[in-house]
C-alpha cells in the first residue's frame, strides 16, 4: 500500500475509534467478496486488537497491527460519527510511522 495520511476520528456505534485515511494515490484491486476490481483511496482504520489504540504508534517506533476498511461512498467531512453501511471490510495490516 502506499502511504497514507491520517484525516480524521471517527467513532463506531460499536464504542471504537477509527481513522479516516487518504492514500497518497489511489490502488486498484480486485475485491474478493464480489470478484469485482474496487479502488482504495479513502480507507478507515482500527487497531486489529481491543484494548489498542492508534496514538500508541504516534509516541514510539512500533508497528501495530490493524483493520483495512474501503469506503464505498465519501464519507462526510466534520461527521464525527462512522456509519459502518459506507464502508466495506477489506484486509488486515500493518501501520508504522514514517
Amino acid at each position: 500500500m502506499p502511504l497514507g495520511t491520517v484525516l480524521s476520528s471517527l467513532s463506531g456505534t460499536d464504542g471504537l475509534t477509527y481513522h479516516a485515511v487518504h492514500l497518497q494515490r489511489p490502488v486498484t484491486c480486485l475485491r474478493a467478496e464480489t470478484r469485482q476490481q474496487w479502488i482504495l483511496n479513502d480507507l478507515v482504520i482500527a487497531p486489529n486488537f481491543k484494548g489498542e489504540f492508534l496514538e500508541r504508534i504516534r509516541k514510539s517506533k512500533d508497528s501495530l497491527p490493524i483493520a483495512i476498511a474501503n469506503t464505498l461512498v465519501p464519507l462526510e467531512p466534520d461527521y464525527p460519527l462512522l456509519d459502518f453501511s459506507k464502508v466495506a471490510y477489506f484486509a488486515l495490516g500493518t501501520i508504522m510511522t514514517s
